[in-house]
């Protein structure tokens, strides 16, 4: 029995590790992806979404700080949240 838990563990800790990765944009921010790019979390990014995915401009709702420039991309880029 825990030999079958500790394969379930491993390999449940293996596809949340998988396709993480961090990189610079062009902006001059970070962009880390997880769970191989169905999140993305981008920062100082300041660019357009696609018109085909669903938006959310959350400085509206949060902050009232100015612009941070973070966008968070949920389901391989089909719903952006972001602050700018």
């Amino acid at each position: 029995m825990k030999s079958k838990l500790s394969l379930v563990v491993t390999l449940s800790l293996a596809l949340c590790a998988s396709g993480c990765a961090t990189r610079n944009n062009s902006s001059g921010g970070k962009e880390t992806t997880l769970l191989a790019g169905a999140v993305t979390v981008a920062t100082a990014s300041f660019q357009p979404t696609t018109p085909a995915a669903v938006d959310a401009d959350t400085s509206k709702i949060i902050g009232k700080n100015g612009p941070s420039g973070t966008k968070v991309s949920l389901f391989w880029g089909l719903i952006n949240l972001h602050d700018y």
